[in-house]
């Protein structure tokens, strides 16, 4: 009887820590979550538009935003001298596995150079400027946080940067910082979680008496 109680107990908190969201990184970090050294690949970000660019972990231009110690600005050249004006899209995919997608929020800061937008699995869920003047979306770090819209399994993150077309100097990054899941676990989980709790407290009371 006592075994059959401590596998209802495991069982009922395996509920709760089962649930995960793999897959979000900050820009500019390793899959530790070290940041890079200035001009190396960021394997996480893909720079799918321009075709046949890379993203990479750059020094931060002298008005940008300083990134912390957690992450690094990106953006297409590693010299960070200038880049040709119009869009830059960065892709992230992240999975949602053992949870419902609508328990999931995800939530971050973000800094582009100029202009931007973020996009989950297609869908426009945030903004900031626009691509009529040379916002500077760069001066400080802007909070964003999604709560619908997640799928099950691969989800895409979608960063869309425009660069304002200037005569010199014009580069263009992206910052991403902070980036996080949280899962809100289902009613029926966190009872079977309480459940868990209790009979594990049971147990070892019996077995100390």
């Amino acid at each position: 009887m006592k075994r059959v109680m401590l596998l209802l107990a495991v069982l009922a908190l395996g509920v709760l820590s089962h649930a995960a969201v793999t897959g979000l990184f900050n820009t500019g970090v390793d899959d530790n979550g070290v940041v890079l050294a200035s001009g190396t690949a960021d394997s996480h970000y893909t720079l799918i538009d321009p075709t046949g660019l890379t993203a990479y972990a750059i020094t931060k231009h002298s008005a940008w935003v300083a990134p912390g110690s957690s992450a690094m600005w990106i953006g297409p050249t590693a010299s960070n001298i200038t880049d040709a004006s119009g869009w830059y899209v960065y892709e992230l995919n992240f999975d949602i596995t053992d949870t419902a997608p609508s328990n999931v929020s995800i939530s971050g800061k973000w800094a582009t150079d100029n202009s931007g937008k973020i996009l989950l699995n297609g869908v426009e869920v945030a903004s900031m400027g626009s691509t009529n003047s040379a916002f500077a979306g760069f001066g400080k770090l802007t909070d964003f946080a999604i709560t619908s819209g997640f799928a099950a399994g691969q989800n895409t993150l979608r960063f869309e940067v425009y660069n304002f077309p200037q005569q010199t100097g014009n580069p263009t990054g992206l910052l991403v910082t902070d980036l996080g899941a949280t899962v809100v676990p289902a009613p029926g989980a966190i009872l079977l979680g309480a459940m868990g709790t209790s009979l594990v407290g049971w147990l070892r009371r019996r077995r100390s008496l």
